[in-house]
């Protein structure tokens, strides 16, 4: 069983790289249930933090467009919970709406997130990361989602394009 609580022989571990120089592992985490297995990690460097997950599910397309599906739908038109308001549909403006590139084995959002690490922060007061989240095929080695949370848009392009399976 691999149990090593050092970030690069985890990566090396699930067979993936990804530019973490400098960052420290805090935390790892498994779960099983009777249709899938995830292990998650978390790490940290200066202001700059990355959680990824390995899901390791049958079905990889449906896990993929449904997590897809759960991150588009927080930034569509929606009705206004109040009554009597001026209009009746709130939708966030366009700066705010995650930016999507298609990858080799996945696709990345580059978006906003609130000081909880949530995403569909619509709102400048609000907006506490600047953030990517990818979600990548990797076949027989699992799905891996990764989230980078930073100050600048610099670290989480750089990490961001260094993910390979």
């Amino acid at each position: 069983m691999f149990r090593s609580s050092n970030l690069e022989s985890r990566l090396k571990g699930w067979g993936i790289s990804l530019d973490t120089s400098n960052f420290k592992l805090l935390s790892f985490a498994r779960d099983k249930t009777s249709f899938s297995k995830v292990e998650k990690l978390e790490a940290i460097s200066g202001t700059t933090k990355v959680f990824i997950d390995k899901t390791e599910i049958e079905d990889h397309k449906k896990y993929i467009e449904d997590k897809k599906f759960l991150l588009e739908s927080l930034f569509l038109p929606t009705t206004s919970p109040y009554p009597e308001v001026i209009t009746n549909i709130i939708e966030c403006p366009d700066e705010f709406k995650p930016r999507v590139r298609e990858t080799n084995n996945g696709v990345v959002y580059t978006l906003f997130a609130g000081e909880r690490f949530n995403y569909g922060v619509c709102s400048h007061d609000l907006v506490k990361y600047h953030s990517g989240y990818g979600i990548f095929d990797c076949k027989d080695k699992g799905i891996f989602e990764i989230r980078v949370f930073s100050d600048g848009n610099n670290e989480i392009e750089r990490i961001m394009n260094s993910f390979k399976c």
